[in-house]
Parts: structure tokens; C-alpha cells; sequence
């Protein structure tokens, strides 16, 4: 195949972007593919970018947050005629990277989620039980996340962006990600100090990350099992990551399904795949052919 690599993008999560750029790009080196890659910067699909990817037999994204795992990108190749991208489909982009509409759609097909609100700017705090996780409401890579402990915090407060206030959740971290409908084992994270953010998710020592997570057959069946219904009922294809945390019963409650997952040296989906035995360089190639069937000939 010849595959084009599409990285950059114009979110906060751009230098993520990047680095699972590099190591897509590394792995499939050691493929007999042809790669080719390009920074997005967001906005319209110019025509040199138009042309390589119409002539490339997959596209694989390698772009987190914003327009670009939001549909907006997705939508704009699908006016282009052009569907062999790597990921989902631009309605159910958009729906998983809205974590309130994504909620609610998971929670209607028996998922349990953590109670949460939105934030809008220039709207007060909403009343609500602390402490409490801020996050952005359109987001990932955890850019931005931070605990409200006080009432003092909440009002000191001042959101730019629609943000989630969501309910604290003091259980076991877990991670499952799904390659077409099946699940690869469980990762349990444990951060050393302070929570699961930016820092704890991509410095290299400052999470143990252990998979598979060290659960009971049963459990680890409920969280495979709680994954893939997430994964169905919000749409999504190729591959995603479903993230859980458990509340005081031991519930694992949805938190976020991320569509573009993170693909470098500290990412989970990565790390899962190769506990199930499937190397990094197979995971992209596989990834890369579920998209290339797509090709409109």
C-alpha cells in the first residue's frame, strides 16, 4: 500500500500529534508500504493535500482534538469523495469528542457513567457536589484537566471553552481499546502522585501502567463487555480507546471514547496491542487496511 500520514492539526493536542506521527511513520518503515506524510494545519483541504490522498491507498490520521478528531476533517474528505482515513465516521467523530452528548449516549445503552454538567463562558459555576473533575468538554490527551476541591476554586474559575464539571470518582483507572469490534486486554493506570493528567499521561515513569490491568476473569469480561457496547453505540469503527474509572461500588463508569487514540512511546493502545501479541508495526498495517477497504475505485 502506499499510505499517507496526515499529522499536526491545530488543537493543544498538536505535539501529541507529532510524536504519534513519528512513530507510525517508524513502524511502517519497517513494513514494505510506501509512506508519505503532510502537516495539517486545519482548514479547507488544499490541493496538494487533495491529490496525495486521493492517490493513497489509506490515510491514517494522526491528529488529536479539535476539528480534526471532531468530524470537521472527516467530513470535509467524504465532500471530496474520499473515505479511506483511518478512524470513524465524521457523525459519530463529532459525537465521541462531545463528552456530555457522548454520555448520554452510552448511558442509554446501559453503560454507567459519573454524573457531570456543562460549563458555558460567561455562565456562573453550576451548582455542584466537590470535589469535582474540570475538563474540557471537547478535548483529550487530558490538556486541561484540573480538581475542583473548593467552592473558592470553582468561582476563581474563568473558562474560555465549554467545559464538563464531572462528578470525582475515586476507584480504580482503566483503559480498553477496541481494533474492529474486538477488545485488547484492559490497562489499569496508576499515576505516581496527583491524577491521570497531561503530565502523568506522557512523561515516560510517571504512570505505572499495568496490563493486562490485574483483575478477576469476570471483571476484566464487564470492562471488555462495557467497552464494545460504548464503541457500538456511539458508532465508532477501526479503532478507539474507551476510558473508565470506578466509583465507590467498584462500577467502572464511562468517562471518554477517544477515536484518533494516541500512538506514541507512552500511549495505552499501543502498550495493550502488544500484551495481546500484536506488534506496533501490525496494529498500524492492520489499522491502515480496515481504511483502504474503503476506497472508492
Amino acid at each position: 500500500m502506499h499510505i499517507l500520514v496526515l499529522y499536526g492539526g491545530s488543537s493543544p493536542e498538536r505535539a501529541v500529534s507529532v510524536r504519534s506521527a513519528q512513530a507510525v511513520l517508524g513502524a511502517l518503515a519497517e513494513t514494505k508500504h510506501q509512506t508519505a506524510a503532510i502537516d495539517y494545519r486545519g482548514g479547507a483541504l488544499d490541493t496538494t493535500l487533495l491529490n496525495a490522498a486521493q492517490k493513497a491507498d489509506a490515510i491514517f490520521l494522526c491528529l488529536h482534538g479539535g476539528e480534526e478528531e471532531g468530524g470537521v476533517l472527516q467530513a470535509r474528505f467524504e465532500q471530496a469523495g474520499i473515505y479511506h482515513y483511518t478512524g470513524s465516521a465524521p457523525t459519530a467523530a463529532a459525537l465521541a469528542l462531545d463528552k456530555a452528548r457522548a454520555k448520554h449516549c452510552v448511558v442509554n445503552a446501559g453503560v454507567p457513567i459519573a454524573a457531570s454538567k456543562v460549563w458555558l463562558p460567561n455562565e456562573p459555576a453550576p451548582d455542584f457536589t466537590l470535589p469535582a473533575v474540570l475538563k474540557p468538554l471537547c478535548g483529550g490527551s487530558s490538556v486541561g484537566v484540573k480538581i475542583m476541591e473548593s467552592e473558592h476554586a470553582l468561582a476563581a474559575c474563568r473558562i474560555e471553552a465549554p467545559m464538563l464539571l464531572e462528578e470525582y470518582l475515586g476507584g480504580r483507572e482503566y483503559s480498553v481499546g477496541v481494533i474492529d469490534h474486538k477488545t485488547l486486554p484492559a490497562v489499569e493506570l496508576r499515576p505516581k502522585g496527583g491524577f491521570y493528567d497531561y503530565a502523568h499521561k506522557y512523561t515516560p515513569g510517571a504512570t505505572d501502567e499495568l496490563c493486562p490491568a490485574p483483575l478477576s476473569d469476570e471483571k476484566s469480561s464487564q470492562l471488555a463487555d462495557l467497552a464494545l457496547t460504548a464503541f457500538s453505540a456511539l458508532g465508532l469503527r477501526d479503532v478507539a480507546r474507551i476510558d473508565f474509572k470506578e466509583n465507590e461500588e467498584g462500577t467502572p463508569c464511562f468517562l471518554e471514547a477517544n477515536t484518533l487514540p494516541g500512538l506514541t512511546e507512552t500511549s495505552l493502545l499501543p502498550l495493550a496491542a502488544g500484551v495481546a501479541g500484536i506488534e506496533f508495526k501490525m496494529l498500524c498495517e492492520a489499522v491502515c487496511l480496515l481504511a483502504a477497504a474503503r476506497k472508492k475505485l
